[in-house]
């Protein structure tokens, strides 16, 4: 039979005293004699600072490209204070700047969906050229800009086809076709800028301002808006971002990732053509070679707009921001007396920059 356990004090284990110090008297008991902050706030405060960094970290990730953007701004008012921000060089950066969003906006449906299209460029460049040769011709303005928007919709049908029936890859596909486009461009032009009978109403249009503002900046404030709520508020465009980030899954949820694929080369291709008449009316010439000129810039937009307001992933509203920091950043460089080679310097750096940091931002998400 078992034993009940003894509860006298003479045990070979020796308990702890609850006598005050110094052969006190008075008893106090040992918990008030312990530190009082307790383990639970000290966890608590752990955790508030914690959470403060990822929150810190969180809006540095975020925001980090519109901060970059307000300080070239305040730095270049101050280097450039009686031009930088003067009606008219807002306006000529406004204006100015109108054509590279379209174009942003252009390429920037193709990387939603995992892919590239380098032939924006050269469609831009194509629409101004056939723009200005009907005009020469004359073809009625809105004709004219119906004939290039088929173009534009064909050049991305073809590319299409390449790569969602053929499989090329669109890197290889969609300069293919810029280059046989550009070849067009050349023919037409017999290597001439063209410069007679751009339709003046084109011109009054794309240079024109209504209470100091560029009226070619309305087309593309417009489809800005209608980008951003397709892309962020529409089935259409979170198919397409489910297809950027894995097709396999997409495929399995039964999605037709070819029909998806293919319809943002087409919509790009019109864009493009869009962005080309613009920009006839805006320069009045037209000439073969400028598309690699929009190419750069419209691609850079891209992928810096993927390390901002919607890290890790392209994004409008980040695309936008990023058109502003390069036009912002090579405008102030202008004024400062930059060399002619500063803007591909800047256009390349800032690719390179944007497209690093992207991946990282990639790899952090994982």
């Amino acid at each position: 039979m078992w034993a009940a356990p003894r509860s006298d004090t003479n045990n070979d284990f020796d308990t702890p005293s609850t006598d005050a110090p110094n052969g006190s008297d008075e008893k106090e008991p040992l918990r008030r004699r312990l530190p009082k902050t307790r383990p639970q706030e000290l966890m608590h405060q752990d955790v508030d600072k914690a959470g403060q960094r990822v929150w810190l970290n969180t809006l540095l990730s975020k925001y980090a490209v519109v901060a970059v953007a307000i300080l070239l701004i305040i730095v270049f008012a101050v280097l450039n204070s009686s031009t930088f921000l003067t009606g008219a060089n807002l306006q000529l950066i406004l204006g100015g700047n109108s054509v590279a969003l379209i174009l942003a906006l252009a390429g920037l449906l193709p990387l939603l969906a995992g892919e590239f299209d380098l032939s924006i460029g050269y469609t831009l460049e194509l629409s101004a050229v056939v723009t200005a040769v009907l005009a020469n011709d004359g073809v009625p303005l809105p004709l004219t800009l119906l004939i290039v928007l088929v173009m534009g919709a064909v050049i991305g049908l073809v590319n299409s086809f390449f790569i969602t029936i053929l499989g090329v890859s669109s890197f290889i596909s969609t300069l293919g076709m810029g280059t046989v486009v550009s070849a067009i461009s050349l023919e037409l032009t017999h290597g001439e800028i063209l410069i007679k009978n751009i339709p003046p109403a084109l011109i009054n249009f794309a240079q024109g301002t209504v209470g100091g503002v560029p009226l070619i900046l309305i087309p593309a404030i417009v489809l800005f808006i209608l980008f951003y709520i397709i892309g962020e508020h529409t089935t259409y465009g979170r198919r397409l971002l489910a297809v950027g980030l894995s097709p396999r899954a997409s495929q399995l949820a039964g999605v037709r990732i070819g029909r998806s694929v293919g319809s943002t080369f087409v919509i790009a291709g019109v864009l493009a053509a869009l962005a080309g008449w613009l920009e006839l009316g805006r320069v009045g010439s037209a000439s073969a070679g400028i598309g690699p000129n929009f190419l750069l810039p419209a691609i850079t937009a891209g992928f810096l707009g993927a390390t901002t307001i919607k890290t890790g992933r392209f994004n409008v509203l980040g695309t936008g921001v990023a058109v502003a920091l390069v036009a912002v950043g090579i405008d102030g460089l202008q004024l400062n007396g930059a060399a002619y080679w500063v803007q591909p310097l800047f256009d390349g750096g800032v690719l390179l920059l944007a497209v690093g940091t992207a991946q990282l931002l990639a790899r952090r998400a994982k």
